[in-house]
Parts: C-alpha cells; structure tokens; sequence
C-alpha cells in the first residue's frame, strides 16, 4: 500500500497567502516532506500523483464545541423539539454522520441507541 498524503486547512490558506500559487510541484514538495518527518521516509516515491480540492472537508471554527454545548443547553431549556445532526455538529466522516443521525433519531424516539 502506498502512503497517502492530505494536506490543507488553515494551513493550505496560509501557504496560498505567502506565494504566487499553488504548484504541482510546491504541494508535492510539502506532502513528500510531511512523509519523511512524520514515516520516516528517505528518498523521493517512485511515484506521485497531486490532486487539489478545494473546500472538500469542513474544519470547525475556534470555539466550536462550546457553540455547540451552549445550543443543546438551549434548546433543551426551551424544550424545542429539535435534533441536531450531521456534520456541521459532531464530526465530518461518513460514519461520524451516521453515528449522528442515529443519535438523533434515538433521541427523538425517546429510546437510547443500540450499538
């Protein structure tokens, strides 16, 4: 299996900022260095392919967490019959929205989840 290298973030805005543009060859440079430092790579791969998405996987906000336990504070409070799931709240994976929605529909049944 070949190591796979994802890059991006606040980080990515960052090195967009301090450059001209973003090259195939600047990204690949930074992914090959992060898997020397971090597996302990040596050399260059023998193989390499660079793909750029933008925008493609949500990061929270500073402070997010404390958002969140504050709006379930409120509407438990109010007693709104609202249910918050999906990725903007708990986690931005496939399976953490899963887990989420089936969080939620537990909640809204009145019945805890089944693992």
């Amino acid at each position: 299996m070949l190591p796979q290298v994802m890059l991006g973030g606040a980080w990515l805005q960052t090195l967009e900022a301090g450059s001209s543009g973003l090259s195939r060859e600047l990204l690949q440079r930074q992914a090959q260095e992060a898997a020397a430092t971090q597996l302990g790579l040596k050399g260059p791969p023998s193989h390499c392919l660079v793909h750029l998405h933008r925008n493609c996987i949500p990061q929270y906000t500073l402070g997010h967490w404390e958002k969140l336990e504050s709006a379930t504070r409120f509407l438990a409070a109010h007693r709104l019959p609202l249910t918050l799931a999906g990725a903007s709240y708990r986690g931005v994976a496939v399976s953490d929205c899963i887990e989420s929605g089936r969080q939620a529909a537990a909640q809204v049944l009145g019945s805890a989840p089944h693992s």
